[in-house]
């Protein structure tokens, strides 16, 4: 009996070791991008942030924009759009702390640690999803998600925004190559 269950513990430490191997193996494999630089947007590569909202706004009754999609159309379109075509960079400055300028001049901070905080009266949460990394940012009842990216032999940052409230999603993806 005894020789029974030390076989038993004996092949549980070896499936341990072995899982524990293999995903250090993986983390190494995958290293957290490097995503510091300066961008310019590549417009043949990126969707076009204003006719996909547009067509939000024509799926609405009317014409109109619902649900107060109109107070977050600037996340996607007009001026926002103008800041995010001429990005000026984003500046990793000290792990978990991200700087992002616009081409407008508008600095944000990510702080890349998971935890909710305050910003601008908002909620925003960021994190490293494997090679990702994701700012959640809470708008009453809307979220905006904002994905960036760097393919590993590609010098394009990728930036995905998405928009999330009441129900209805509108994505834009933005491919920057490197300035």
């Amino acid at each position: 009996m005894r020789t029974r269950r030390y076989c038993s513990m004996a092949a549980l430490v070896g499936v341990l070791a072995t899982a524990i191997t293999v995903g250090i193996a993986q983390e190494r494999e995958s290293p957290r991008p490097d995503l510091s630089g300066r961008w310019r947007l590549n417009r043949e590569l990126s969707e076009n942030a204003e006719a996909k909202l547009k067509g939000m706004h024509s799926e609405s009754p009317g014409g109109q924009p619902a649900g107060g999609h109109g107070r977050l159309a600037g996340l996607f379109g007009g001026p926002r759009q103008a800041q995010m075509d001429e990005a000026r960079g984003l500046l990793l400055d000290a792990p978990p702390l991200f700087v992002l300028t616009d081409g407008s001049g508008r600095v944000r901070t990510l702080t890349a640690s998971g935890r909710k905080e305050k910003i601008d009266g908002r909620d925003v949460q960021t994190k490293w999803d494997n090679r990702r990394l994701v700012s959640e940012t809470s708008l009453g009842d809307a979220k905006v998600i904002e994905a960036y990216e760097r393919l590993a032999n590609a010098l394009q940052l990728i930036v995905t925004t998405t928009m999330k409230i009441r129900g209805r999603e509108l994505s834009v993806r933005r491919v920057y190559d490197a300035d």
